[in-house]
């Protein structure tokens, strides 16, 4: 039996902790303070194979400068002249050419094939949590303000997405499939009916009991200080002593960067932050996943409340949320409703979260050059809880087996 430490009790170090030990391995998963408790913990949840492109896009850069220019609060660049964050930039602005974005769409298509798929599996192996599959709306206020979306759906066709088409509505027949929606103030949407979302909490909890329960081992409050390898593994030492692995795993999100910088390799991720509050409203709540498009918030309605989220606002150096950052969320999605009105008891509790952002927009997945025996799972940025399960899923058997995929190309660590 393979013995294997998985560094990260977020989703991607559970996923991955889940599926090493279903597949034969003896997992140590470790987490600095409680599993479930990062940056995955308050987002919308969602497992949107039908969304899924990089995030440096043709004229991203552009609209950054906008935004920071006008104060918008959608997409935020914070200049600094740091050097890491220049390098950082620099080759963010080359990553979003035409061909560059072409190429990472299909990456991403390629890892996701089988993702709901495998949701669908972690239902049938006993893993509790909260999943919808009413699919997203994704709704504007203008022709215009969905015009990006139309391209972005049907790039993703062009280059072999095969979910299927979304179903393009104005606002009388969005308001009628969603009664939250207000059909005064929104004039069209598209509606993508395969996509789902889940509770992300729920999701790591449940992986965390379904690794328990295989016989895996979770050790919270593990800081981890290095790591080391020998002729038989790898020691991990940790404020509570060392832990031995023939193989080690890190998926500890931006945290990877500084545990991997002693191996000669340099984790090109920057913190980008995001917000969320999640209340019950007033009214009923949404019966879909919502992606307000010129807003650039999304929407989550749970079983306990309903989650507003959104901003990506790269430079940020902490996970807190600045003085009226909640209010401001539920400002920019009043507009768009009208069943269901975010309206909350104070103090309104706004939740903060650093992603782990790479400047290509695809994560690290694979075995880090030069270092056999280690692996990285990480940068997956927004789309952490969607590609879990393929991440975990492809990186499982190249780390038991040496046994790689052509899916897994693209995201080799070596390509930075």
């Amino acid at each position: 039996m393979t013995s294997v430490v998985v560094v990260g009790g977020g989703v991607i170090g559970l996923a991955c902790g889940w599926e090493l030990q279903r597949l034969g391995a003896d997992v140590t998963l470790l987490e600095r303070s409680a599993v479930g408790g990062g940056v995955s913990r308050g987002n919308t949840g969602w497992v949107v194979p039908s969304m899924a492109s990089p995030l440096p896009a043709p004229g991203m850069v552009r609209e950054g400068m906008r935004q920071l220019v006008t104060r918008g609060d959608a997409f935020v660049l914070r200049p600094s002249l740091d050097p890491s964050f220049v390098r950082w930039l620099w080759r963010f602005w080359r990553s979003s050419s035409s061909a560059r974005f072409d190429a990472g769409v299909r990456a991403l298509l390629a890892l996701n094939r089988r993702t709901l798929e495998l949701f669908d599996a972690y239902r049938d192996a006993g893993i509790r949590f909260e999943m919808h599959s009413t699919g997203l709306l994704i709704v504007a206020r203008t022709l215009a303000g969905l015009h990006h979306y139309r391209d972005i759906f049907r790039r993703l066709r062009a280059l072999g997405y095969e979910g299927g088409e979304p179903v393009e509505l104005d606002g009388t027949r969005l308001a009628e499939l969603e009664p939250a929606l207000d059909s005064r103030n929104v004039e069209v949407g598209l509606h993508a009916p395969v996509d789902r979302y889940v509770r992300p909490e729920e999701l790591m909890s449940g992986l965390a009991d379904g690794l328990r329960a295989a016989g895996g081992h979770i050790l919270e409050g593990r800081e981890v200080s290095n790591m080391r390898s020998d002729t038989e593994g790898w020691t991990v030492a940790t404020d509570a002593g060392g832990i031995r692995a023939e193989k080690v795993v890190v998926a500890a999100g931006l945290p990877s960067a500084s545990l991997l910088r002693p191996f000669g390799f340099r984790v090109a991720v920057q913190p980008a932050r995001g917000y969320s509050v999640t209340i019950p409203g007033k009214g009923t709540p949404p019966r879909h996943a919502l992606y307000l498009a010129e807003a650039k918030l999304g929407l989550s309605p749970f079983a306990s409340g309903v989650r507003i989220a959104g901003v990506f606002e790269l430079g940020a150096a902490k996970a807190e949320a600045p003085a009226g950052a909640g209010k401001r969320l539920l400002a920019a999605a009043r507009p768009y409703l009208a069943g269901w009105q975010p309206e909350a008891d104070e103090p309104l509790a706004t939740w903060a979260g650093l992603r782990p952002a790479t400047a290509d927009g695809l994560p690290l997945i694979g075995e880090l050059p030069g270092n056999r025996g280690l692996f990285v799972a990480a940068g997956h940025g927004m789309l952490g809880v969607t590609l879990a399960p393929a991440t975990a899923a492809l990186l499982a058997p190249l780390v038991l087996e040496g046994r790689t995929t052509p899916e897994l190309e693209p995201f080799a660590p070596g390509r930075n």
